[in-house]
């Protein structure tokens, strides 16, 4: 009985331990992250407005054709994407590539030739698309690579990555001196490119890139495998895909326009103290802008539909939204310091004002964020302006084309609802021409 009693107490004991172990694993076995929303998985766009091509002399190949910022969300930026465990706390990442299989998806890294490289292949013909993931620097490639993901929101015992906790995308496109190979690529699901003469929208659903999502529960691929041939993990669910074809859809045109050839590198403002400028008083500085157009183009430029903007900075218009100066039309009022948000030494409460100095009319600097699924806006609240408002003919460079200079004023004032703290105001703003 001894020995029935002592062989009962071990049998006991072992239970009992084999029950913790037990126990134990199945604790881990829910560790495991889960998409929260869309079900299944999402494409964006990039949001780029109508891209032109025009001729050689004012768009030589490596030229800019267009760019944008957006989020991988498709709605509410606060949407729950995916839901992990705190634990989970630094074993999730954003993965990002091109959609490296396919002809026009990322395949042909047709920029290297020009001297552009990591500018790929689309199915608009001589236009290559370049991403970058903002938060990082990182360029999409055919080569998968991993960003750990710190932004999310705890919630008890849980964290939720929503849409906005990702990193925002860069777009570029770029003019090409090539058309993508008809063989070669892994796949060729979209055929033939768009027309190379007719306006054409993009009518290929392939997406260009991928945001995917890696967690505990949601594997993702080997970094440095090449995503023409590493795709295992696309049905895992944490797959975001970026498509041109997505709406707002791009479009592209074949128009006569100009271009912007030069302009005032260097705005300095006079020292003015904080005092003077809370009680209203301003500093300011002319600059010009030199663009040179097609003769052709004079319709279209005297129409309106040739247009000229002034974009604020990302990290500018970032600023400029949290302080409500960013309208319904994605324009902005003032444009405030590259670094407003980030650096104790940068001013505060102030921001410079554009006009155009010849017909005296306030403006509008062109956002980042204004494309919709049904457009991209172009009128003065979103920033863009006849591209001749207050010009004049400065000289003809070239035969067929004549070139116009227009004289814009910067003043450095206090953002109504602010109060102004002393410190350095460094702001930049690019020049772009558009075609409605």
């Amino acid at each position: 009985m001894r020995r029935m009693r002592d062989a009962m107490k071990n049998y006991k004991q072992v239970s009992s331990i084999v029950l913790v172990l037990l126990v134990g694993y199945c604790n881990i076995s829910h560790a495991v992250c889960q998409r929260i929303a869309p079900i299944t998985n999402s494409v964006v766009s990039p949001r780029l407005a109508s891209i032109n091509i025009t001729n050689s002399f004012l768009q030589p190949v490596g030229a800019p054709l267009g760019t944008s910022i957006f989020n991988v969300g498709t709605g509410d930026l606060n949407q729950v994407l995916f839901q992990c465990d705190v634990s989970d706390i630094g074993k999730i990442y954003e993965q990002i590539a091109t959609s490296g299989d396919d002809r026009v998806g990322g395949f042909y890294d047709l920029g290297q030739r020009d001297g552009n490289p990591s500018y790929f292949a689309t199915y608009f013909p001589y236009v290559g698309l370049r991403l970058t993931h903002v938060n990082s620097g990182a360029v999409f490639t055919r080569s998968w690579k991993s960003i750990p993901l710190k932004n999310y929101e705890i919630v008890g015992e849980k964290i939720n990555i929503r849409a906005k906790d990702f990193s925002p995308i860069k777009a570029d496109l770029v003019k090409l001196s090539s058309l993508p190979p008809e063989s070669g690529s892994v796949s060729n699901l979209c055929g033939s490119l768009a027309s190379t003469t007719t306006t054409s929208i993009y009518n290929c659903m392939q997406p260009n890139g991928y945001v995917t999502f890696v967690g505990p529960g949601i594997p993702g691929e080997q970094d440095g495998s090449d995503s023409a041939y590493n795709r295992g993990s696309q049905n895992a669910g944490g797959w975001n895909a970026i498509s041109m074809g997505a709406a707002p859809m791009a479009s592209v045109t074949y128009t006569s326009t100009c271009v912007a050839r030069n302009v005032t590198p260097v705005v300095l403002f006079p020292t003015i103290t904080e005092a003077s400028l809370n009680e209203g008083n301003v500093v300011r500085n002319d600059f010009t802008v030199t663009v040179e157009c097609d003769n052709s183009a004079i319709a279209n430029v005297s129409s309106g539909s040739t247009l000229l903007g002034l974009q604020a900075s990302y990290s500018a218009y970032a600023a400029a939204e949290k302080l409500g100066l960013v309208n319904g039309e994605g324009g902005v009022k003032y444009l405030l310091s590259d670094d407003y948000d980030s650096s104790s030494n940068t001013a505060k409460g102030v921001g410079i004002a554009l006009s155009n100095a010849a017909t005296g009319l306030s403006m509008n600097f062109v956002g980042w964020s204004s494309c919709t699924v049904s457009g991209c806006p172009a009128s003065p609240a979103s920033g863009w302006y006849p591209v001749t408002a207050g010009a004049q003919v400065s000289n003809n460079t070239a035969n067929g084309y004549t070139t116009y200079t227009t004289q814009f004023t910067a003043t450095l004032t206090k953002i109504p609802g602010q109060k102004v703290t002393p410190g350095k105001v460094k702001a930049t703003a690019y020049v772009l021409v558009r075609v409605q």
